[in-house]
C-alpha cells in the first residue's frame, strides 16, 4: 500500500509538472471580444496575441516571444511591464497600445539571434532595450515615440529597407549608451545622445550625437577714438601737403 501511494504520488507530479509546462509554452491570446488581465505570466517564449481590447493595467507578461496587436486590437496596459523578445507588431497604429507609467523592455531570452523586429507605428511610455549586443530592427517608414524613459544600452538600431523614426516627445527623459545606428532618424523629438557618437558600422542618424559646430559672425575688430582722431590727422596732413605742393608751369602755345 506504501508503495501504491508513492507511485501515485511520483505519477500526479509528472503530470502537474507536464502540464505546467505545457501552460507555460503557451501563447497568450485575445479573441475579438476582448478581455483583461492584471496578474504576473511568463509565456516562455510564446506570443501575447490580441486581436480585441486588452485590459491589463498593472500586469506583467515576462517571456514573451513576439508582439502581436491585430487590427482590431488594443492593449491598454497603465502600469504593466512586457518583456519580449522576437519582435514587437502594431498593426493597429498608435492607439492600439495605451497606458501611463508602462514599460515595454526588449531583453534577449526569446530573440532572434539577437535581433528584434519592430513595425507598426506606437507610442510608448518607457521603451528599454537596455543588454549589450541587441539589434532593434526597426520596419522602414515606421515611427516609434517615447514620452517618458528611453533607455538604450550597448545596442544596434537598424532602419530595415529605409529610414525608420525614433522620437523621444517633450518631456521625456533618455539613458543611452554606445550605440551603433544605421538608418533611423530621431530628429523628429529630442536630440539623442547629444555627447555621444556614432559606433563602428553605424551610417545614417539625423537627430542623434554630437551637433556639427555652427559658424558664428566673425569679429571685425573696430577701431578706438584715439585711432579715428589719427587717422583724421595723417588725412589731414595728406590733404594740406597736396595743396602745398608747386604747381607745374605750363608752356604758351604758339599761335
Amino acid at each position: 500500500m506504501h508503495e501504491f501511494n508513492r507511485s501515485l504520488r511520483a505519477a500526479l507530479a509528472a503530470l502537474l509538472l507536464a502540464g505546467a509546462a505545457a501552460a507555460q509554452a503557451a501563447a497568450f491570446t485575445v479573441g475579438a471580444g476582448g478581455g483583461a488581465y492584471h496578474g504576473t505570466i511568463d509565456l516562455a517564449c510564446g506570443d501575447l496575441e490580441v486581436n480585441g481590447p486588452l485590459s491589463a493595467a498593472g500586469a506583467t507578461f515576462t517571456g514573451v516571444g513576439m508582439v502581436r496587436i491585430g487590427a482590431a486590437g488594443s492593449i491598454a496596459a497603465a502600469g504593466a511591464r512586457i518583456e519580449l523578445g522576437a519582435g514587437w507588431h502594431n498593426a493597429a497604429g498608435p492607439g492600439g497600445f495605451t497606458g501611463a507609467a508602462s514599460t515595454v523592455a526588449v531583453v534577449g531570452r526569446c530573440s532572434s539571434g539577437g535581433a528584434t523586429d519592430i513595425t507598426g507605428n506606437t507610442t510608448f511610455s518607457h521603451l528599454s532595450a537596455a543588454q549589450a549586443g541587441q539589434v532593434l530592427r526597426f520596419a522602414a517608414g515606421s515611427e516609434q515615440q517615447v514620452g517618458g524613459t528611453l533607455t538604450l544600452g550597448d545596442v544596434a538600431p537598424q532602419g530595415q529597407g529605409g529610414t525608420a523614426f525614433l522620437t523621444l516627445l517633450p518631456g521625456g527623459a533618455q539613458q543611452i549608451g554606445a550605440v551603433t545606428v544605421a538608418g533611423v532618424d530621431a530628429s523628429r523629438g529630442q536630440w539623442l545622445a547629444p555627447t555621444g557618437q556614432n559606433g563602428p558600422g553605424g551610417s545614417s542618424a539625423p537627430g542623434w550625437f554630437a551637433r556639427p559646430p555652427t559658424l558664428g559672425a566673425v569679429a571685425v575688430p573696430s577701431l578706438g577714438e584715439w585711432s579715428v582722431l589719427l587717422l583724421s590727422t595723417l588725412a589731414g596732413l595728406l590733404g594740406w601737403r597736396r595743396l602745398r605742393a608747386p604747381r607745374g608751369t605750363t608752356t604758351p602755345t604758339a599761335r
